[in-house]
């Protein structure tokens, strides 16, 4: 049995680096989103606290699926509409990128709806000691805020980002081979379902452990800094 699955261990080893250069892709993105509309939502400007919070509200309702299929086809839909305006041919949306984007989007108002969480119980006391000093607010938020918001968040970040990582999955569905499509089509071709797909979950739990381990060392990493 492990002779029939052996031959495909670097198709399997692709998939599974493109699942988590996705994720890892992604992941950035989307913290710097949720800080912007973490920001934005606990502002004192109404436009952009409603804008803030119907963000959250909107890409925290919809499946993820819908989103991964909205911003794929929208964006095909987009490019060959521009394509025709302009007189040449525009090449479709990079599955992979759709995907990425996609995951940014959705996964950004989670990261929001954290920093937002914490943002309510921040002690006031660092802001008034930053103005004392001289700081400006942008400082104040650059310097202090944000490094103490990501120092606290992180294990719920690390929580999400593994949320991110299975739900990565999904971008199967618009052709991006990651570890599930490559898996699924190994399975079609060895005829081996079960010994497959129990490897795909050993190689998601590898990729769990290993993000777990960088994870404790970030948190290890921004406890030395402050």
């Amino acid at each position: 049995m492990i002779e029939i699955v052996a031959p495909y261990l670097s198709f399997w080893s692709k998939g599974a680096a493109l699942t988590l250069g996705l994720s890892a892709a992604s992941f950035p993105i989307c913290v710097l989103i949720g800080l912007t509309v973490a920001f934005a939502a606990v502002s004192q400007a109404r436009p952009m606290s409603l804008a803030a919070a119907a963000y959250i509200n909107i890409f925290r309702g919809l499946p993820e699926i819908i989103v991964i299929f909205v911003v794929f086809y929208g964006s095909n839909i987009v490019l060959t509409a521009l394509g025709q305006s302009l007189g040449f041919q525009v090449g479709g949306t990079n599955p992979a990128v759709a995907a990425l984007v996609a995951l940014s989007i959705q996964f950004g108002s989670y990261a929001a709806v954290i920093f937002k969480d914490w943002m309510t119980v921040f002690p006031k006391g660092y802001t008034e000691a930053g103005l004392a000093i001289g700081m400006t607010r942008f400082q104040i938020r650059r310097r202090i805020v944000v490094p103490l918001l990501l120092r606290s968040a992180t294990p719920a970040l690390g929580n999400l980002f593994l949320v991110m990582l299975k739900v990565s999955a999904l971008a199967s569905l618009i052709g991006v081979a990651e570890l599930s499509r490559t898996t699924s089509i190994i399975a079609g071709s060895t005829r081996e379902p079960l010994v497959c797909y129990l490897i795909a979950a050993v190689m998601y739990l590898v990729i769990s452990a290993f993000s777990g381990f960088v994870q404790h060392r970030f948190e290890a990493a921004m406890e030395r800094s402050l």
